[in-house]
């Protein structure tokens, strides 16, 4: 016969004889909806008979009856839980210790328990415990494996992953009773003894069987149950020890799970109407699905800069206010660290509400006219707002020109002034003196030179962002830039002159001009460099577009890798400088959402270079 033959047959045999005491031949009461076997006290009976009688260790006749320590009375009972002799119990213990002494494989090393990870739909009057119960996993286990279910969330049709038989002894509070004995005093009934201790009335007859009435000066046993707190293995608690012990703390243990999971786990969703359902989206459409494009270049570039799990959602609202609302229902969105939302004005509503109730932080990349970030904290204006940008533009203007005079160029245009009245009323409140220069057609030098005193500086200031002003006064500011050699002189110009770059770069280099933008692409080795990636990826180049939507989403998924792996994006993180784009946040001065306030002053210089400087 082999070994092994043998090794099998004395452990059926060993199994066999620790199951043959199993269950005890002694009577049963149900007390506290637990059922325990009791034993009758006999003449001569010290505690190890008693024991032995009963088929336990003298322990646990000691535990469950704290009285007997100090001897036993003949006739008195002794009570200990069913439990201790079912499957669960510590005879079945006793056969599995036998059993894992055997569990080698022929290589002589020991077999591990457990199986493969598996799904499980949630039945009628299943939750979190039962499901913890039957397939021997920790109620941590559960919550850590499936991170996007909350403890309430385990009912009826959801389906969990699970990994069988993998639940390591842990600590919990199992309820048990304890039998102790009290002598009846006079008058004493079974309701009065009862409600002295708190107890069930019926409980308290169950426990004393053989007693039809107290006596007084007799003792009787009082049933009392103890909570106590023990490690434990699955297979020896119940759901109700399991429920009892986790209900007051299982949220705490989950958001503890949840903060532990986010600070080791970055989460992103980009929630964008890329209409993908139609055979050929819209131009906007495309220019989103390059933003998307250049967010996942600029995930594997920053790959290496973090050893947190970057999880990228990508959900397509299709353009459409019913399916960015069903998106939104999505439970795994309350669990994002950043969710970067469209422009379109009622689907940007939605997600910054959704953002707002539910304290998930929103990019709003795309829209500037969305005052949102006024009153939620939640949302983050990653364009800057116009004031916010002419704040920091003339703050950096005040130190650039304090000493030089300024001179407007109106051509009585009032259709595009906003940014210019702004900038008026901040040089007028500064104390400065502007002279006005009025443009009917094409500017002439001699007007212009006119205003031009020798040894002094000017800065020129259209009145708007318009091409049409800007075409009819760059020949007489060149012009003077060349003859009024004596004089220093500069143009500020508009964010729309990026727009402008294709037709007027060179005349804008050669006047020196500073212009002001919330994004600018110099297309220098940093573009090139994410082209290429673009071309290995994706094939093709990006959309040309103002700005650069395959930069903007290299730029912003970069910045925000980069500083949600260092923490929260706030006040503290430092200014990220982009190919494109850049951010630095504050809070809204009114207690609202963060602001960036990172703006581009880009210098078009005589020498033909290009400087940009982020204020």
């Amino acid at each position: 016969m082999k070994i092994k033959h043998l090794i099998s047959i004395i452990l059926l045999i060993a199994v066999a004889a620790v199951n043959a005491q199993a269950q005890p031949d002694l009577p049963v009461k149900l007390i506290n909806g637990t059922r325990y076997y009791y034993y009758e006290v006999q003449n001569k009976d010290n505690l190890q008979m008693a024991a032995r009688a009963m088929g336990v260790s003298t322990d646990d006749v000691v535990r469950y009856n704290p009285w007997a320590a100090q001897g036993l009375e003949k006739k008195q009972l002794l009570f200990v839980p069913a439990s201790l002799f079912t499957a669960s119990g510590r005879q079945t213990q006793a056969a599995a210790k036998v059993e894992n002494a055997f569990s080698h494989t022929d290589a002589g090393t020991v077999a591990i328990t457990g199986s493969k990870p598996t799904t499980y739909v949630l039945q009628p009057g299943d939750n979190i415990y039962t499901v913890a119960k039957r397939f021997n996993v920790t109620v941590e286990g559960l919550l850590n494996t499936n991170r996007r279910l909350a403890p309430e969330q385990y009912v009826e049709g959801q389906t969990v992953h699970v990994t069988p038989n993998t639940a390591l002894p842990f600590y919990c509070e199992t309820a048990s009773v304890r039998f102790d004995l009290y002598k009846v005093q006079d008058g004493e009934s079974f309701y009065a003894i009862a409600r002295k201790h708190g107890i069930n009335q019926d409980d308290l007859q169950a426990a004393n069987p053989d007693v039809k009435k107290p006596k007084k000066g007799k003792n009787i046993v009082v049933p009392r149950t103890v909570v106590e707190q023990q490690l434990v293995e699955m297979n020896n608690v119940s759901v109700d020890d399991l429920e009892r012990y986790y209900t007051p703390r299982i949220h705490q243990i989950y958001e503890q799970l949840q903060a532990d999971r986010r600070n080791n786990e970055i989460n992103l969703a980009i929630v964008l109407p890329f209409q993908l359902h139609k055979s050929t989206p819209p131009h906007q459409a495309m220019l989103y699905t390059d933003f998307y494009k250049g967010f996942l270049l600029a995930l594997d570039s920053a790959r290496l800069a973090t050893d947190k799990q970057i999880n990228l959602r990508v959900y397509d609202t299709q353009h459409n206010l019913n399916v960015t609302d069903s998106i939104l229902l999505l439970p795994e969105l309350k669990n994002m660290d950043i969710i970067i939302a469209p422009s379109e004005p009622q689907q940007l509503q939605r997600i910054n509400r959704f953002g707002g109730d539910n304290g998930v932080s929103i990019f709003n990349c795309f829209s500037t006219k969305n005052e949102d970030y006024k009153t939620n904290p939640y949302v983050y204006q990653v364009n800057p707002p116009t004031p916010v940008m002419i704040q920091r533009v003339m703050s950096w203007f005040d130190g650039q020109f304090a000493d030089y005079q300024v001179i407007y160029l109106d051509d009585n245009d009032n259709s595009d002034t906003d940014m210019f009245n702004l900038i008026k009323s901040h040089i007028e409140q500064g104390g400065k003196l502007p002279a006005t220069l009025k443009v009917n057609g094409d500017l002439s030098f001699d007007n212009l030179s006119n205003l031009m005193n020798p040894g002094s500086k000017y800065v020129f200031i259209p009145s708007s962002s318009s091409k049409n002003l800007l075409k009819h006064v760059v020949k007489a500011l060149k012009q003077a830039k060349e003859e009024r050699f004596d004089c220093d002189m500069a143009l500020l110009g508009y964010p729309e002159y990026v727009l402008y770059l294709k037709d007027y770069q060179t005349d804008l280099q050669d006047i020196d001009t500073y212009l002001f933008s919330r994004f600018f692409n110099a297309k220098g080795f940093r573009t090139r460099d994410v082209e290429v990636l673009y071309s290995k990826w994706f094939s093709g180049t990006p959309l040309t577009s103002v700005p650069n939507m395959t930069l903007f989403g290299f730029d912003t998924g970069l910045y925000l890798i980069k500083s949600l792996a260092e923490g929260n994006i706030d006040e503290s993180t430092p200014l990220h400088r982009g190919v494109q784009n850049s951010f630095r946040f504050e809070r809204d001065a009114d207690g609202g959402g963060m602001v960036n306030q990172a703006v581009d002053v880009v210098h078009f210089s005589t020498d033909h270079k290009i400087t940009t400087l982020v204020q």
